[in-house]
């Protein structure tokens, strides 16, 4: 759900830029009707605003947190609240980071396979 000053992170392994591109990808039909991405479907999430969202691909995996959210807004002030609330070590075979700003996830869907791709729901943190 849309929520002001949090932020809700999903990492995951994804096959190219086009494929992580198309699995966040929304619509519209001719009469103004939203149909959501493909990765709100399988999280359950009704409408987020995709103007908020960043995402990122990266050609090599990685389990460091840290260098896979350099660079993302407020980068400083999240880093280290996600590595505080993820303990636990990471999969290894990390290449896909999605953050959605102004939105606290709750749903129960923390792991979600697509095609031959899968994202995990990591958390949400306050982050203003």
């Amino acid at each position: 759900m849309e929520k002001e000053g949090f932020v809700s992170l999903w990492v995951g392994k994804v096959q190219t830029t086009e494929e992580l591109n198309r699995l966040l990808a929304v619509s519209y039909s001719d009469e103004g009707d939203f149909f959501p991405s493909i990765f709100a479907k399988r999280f359950e999430i009704r409408r987020y605003d995709d103007a908020v969202r960043e995402a990122e691909y990266y050609e090599t995996v990685s389990n460091d947190l840290n260098q896979l959210l350099e660079g993302f807004s407020y980068d400083d002030e999240i880093v280290p609240r996600f590595e505080k609330l993820v303990q636990v070590g990471l999969p290894n075979d990390i290449n896909a980071v999605v953050l959605l700003y102004n939105f606290k996830h709750t749903g129960e869907i923390v792991e979600a396979p697509i095609l031959s791709n899968y994202l995990r729901f990591l958390g949400t943190i306050e982050y203003q």
